[in-house]
């Protein structure tokens, strides 16, 4: 009579606690997913772009491709962020810029325009080749762009404006997406740009 009585009371233990460890894994996902949401909230609405954000690398100076503009969203080659307009979790390999004070896009380096081109996913976009395989890729730009392929450009100059022309990140409104490649293979812009604590 015991036997029969503590097997189903061993077996109503056991499911208990099983739904208590999902229970608190769920919990726990939810907590993280927070956290990261939070942490990404935390880097956003800071100003960058002055006069200060000089950067010295190896001797060659970066600067911020946007005055007044805020971080909307920072770089990540292994922590997912949340894509708004594609609904989904990404790794994000770029800094996102939202337009501030006014929505002009200065080149970051000393360079050459290598392309200019335009598709839906990622607007209109310019690359410029600086020298030792470093390129800097400028996307959701409007169409009327300042440069041409060939053009030689200085850091500072003038080379469009930011827009929502972007469809992979069209939900965030007008903005630069900037993406900076090392011999082909993308970087983060923060080691070549002073953008404080974002």
């Amino acid at each position: 009579m015991n036997k029969t009585n503590s097997q189903p009371q061993k077996k109503r233990t056991l499911y208990t606690c099983i739904y208590a460890l999902i229970i608190g894994l769920v919990i726990l996902a939810c907590a993280i997913i927070i956290a990261t949401i939070s942490t990404q909230r935390g880097k956003t609405n800071q100003e960058v772009g002055g006069s200060e954000d000089l950067v010295e690398v190896s001797g060659s100076s970066y600067v911020v491709p946007m005055f007044g503009a805020t971080v909307c969203k920072d770089y990540s080659s292994t922590k997912l962020q949340f894509n708004n307009s594609l609904k989904q979790w990404e790794i994000h390999k770029a800094v996102d810029f939202l337009v501030g004070e006014d929505a002009n896009v200065a080149a970051i380096h000393n360079g050459t325009v290598s392309k200019v081109y335009k598709n839906h996913l990622e607007g209109t976009v310019i690359v410029i080749a600086h020298s030792n395989g470093l390129e800097s890729i400028y996307k959701s730009l409007s169409e009327n762009v300042k440069v041409k392929v060939g053009d030689v450009v200085s850091a500072g100059q003038l080379i469009g404006t930011a827009s929502d022309s972007m469809a992979e990140e069209q939900a965030m409104g007008a903005h630069l997406h900037l993406e900076i490649h090392l011999n082909g293979d993308p970087v983060d812009p923060n080691n070549y740009l002073s953008l404080g604590n974002k």
